[in-house]
């Protein structure tokens, strides 16, 4: 498995439906985690960085220019921050192999 953390910004927020977002990127793996309101990251064998982007861009709104912002990245094990114990367990979890995905 490949822990992504992935994270965006909304540029048009009060007419942004979040919850179709929201569900496309739980839809990635049983494994996520949403400790702060624009970071998620999501455990997974079957998708790269490119492959998560791709299915998220359609609920984005994306131009060259002030259009909503995606960034998708492959963590490590070694993580510090101050989250909520839920979070904080979720990344302590021994389902959690911070190893490479096998493509």
């Amino acid at each position: 498995m490949a822990v992504y953390m992935i994270t965006y910004d909304i540029k048009v927020k009060d007419s942004f439906e979040y919850q179709p977002l929201y569900e496309a990127i739980k839809g990635i793996s049983g494994y996520w985690c949403h400790p702060v309101e624009s970071v998620w990251f999501v455990d997974t064998v079957r998708f790269s960085a490119d492959d998560i982007v791709g299915k998220l861009k359609p609920f984005l709104t994306l131009r060259s220019h002030n259009g909503d912002r995606i960034l998708v990245n492959r963590c490590t094990e070694s993580n510090s921050g101050w989250f909520s114990k839920d979070s904080i367990d979720w990344f302590n979890s021994r389902n959690r192999t911070w190893t490479n995905p096998p493509y």
